[in-house]
């Protein structure tokens, strides 16, 4: 069910979105029940009332969702351990993605997840072409598209499984914030906390990309410690360890 509203709440057909031509034939068609115009009448009329509530809330809960449902479980005991800026881990992703000034929410969009020398995290996906039947998927919306941020923007990582339609697979879902700049006359700079859910095909993908961001923690907390101060030298003279030779002492008397 999700994979369906999804490409329906995504695909165009004739300039505008499906689910607003499945919208609009449910209100006219509600519409001539009501006048009497189709069979049924008024219970044509409620019937077409009640698809259309159901559809508008099983949009929204699915939206909100990004079209998956995610099942946390136990975190994995995996050894922190950083990729090597040349590793490309496969995955599946879903979440806010950025290209150039644009963004988007897609789901279920295959990639891979990179980590640069610099620890910056990459989620980096392709949008291809899509139809079914007369619709197709907005021209505006194909090409690549990426996930960006540092370990400092992190705030949680959890485990577990997430379900697409049939798909399921083992993921991390990431929290961490995201800096969005003033664009236009009325918008204004914010920072907003964003989720990228991230499967992987197998557990083992999903341990690497785990191990690497754990390494962030672990260093994190390294650098935290504070540096254990200095032994001071003790000073032989206080510890009685010179000898004074008797030549070089005076009486006092």
């Amino acid at each position: 069910m999700s994979r369906l509203i999804y490409h329906l709440d995504r695909m165009m057909l004739a300039g505008a979105l499906v689910v607003r031509w499945i919208d609009g034939l449910l209100l006219l068609v509600g519409a001539l029940g009501a006048f009497g115009l189709v069979p049924g009448h008024f219970l044509t009329t409620g019937l077409c009332l009640v698809l259309f509530t159901a559809f508008i809330w099983l949009r929204r809960h699915w939206r909100s969702r990004d079209y998956v449902r995610f099942i946390e479980s136990a975190p994995p005991a995996v050894t922190p351990q950083p990729l090597k800026p040349s590793d490309s881990v496969p995955i599946h992703a879903s979440g806010y993605f950025t290209v150039e000034e644009k963004n988007e929410r897609f789901t279920w969009l295959q990639g891979y997840f990179r980590t640069f020398a610099t620890r910056e995290h990459a989620v980096i996906c392709l949008v291809q072409p899509k139809r079914f039947l007369l619709a197709e998927w907005p021209e505006k919306d194909i090409g690549m598209w990426y996930v960006f941020f540092f370990p400092k923007s992190v705030r949680s990582i959890r485990y577990g499984t997430v379900n697409y339609g049939s798909d399921t697979q083992t993921c991390l879902a990431i929290e961490h914030e995201i800096h969005i700049p003033k664009r236009g006359r009325f918008s204004r700079e914010r920072t907003v906390q964003e989720t990228i859910i991230l499967a992987s095909p197998t557990e083992e993908d999903s341990h690497r990309i785990l191990a690497d961001l754990l390494h962030d923690k672990h260093a994190k907390r390294e650098e935290a410690k504070p540096d254990k101060p200095l032994q001071p030298t003790p000073d032989p003279a206080r510890n009685g360890q010179v000898k004074i030779p008797i030549e070089s002492t005076r009486r006092l008397d």
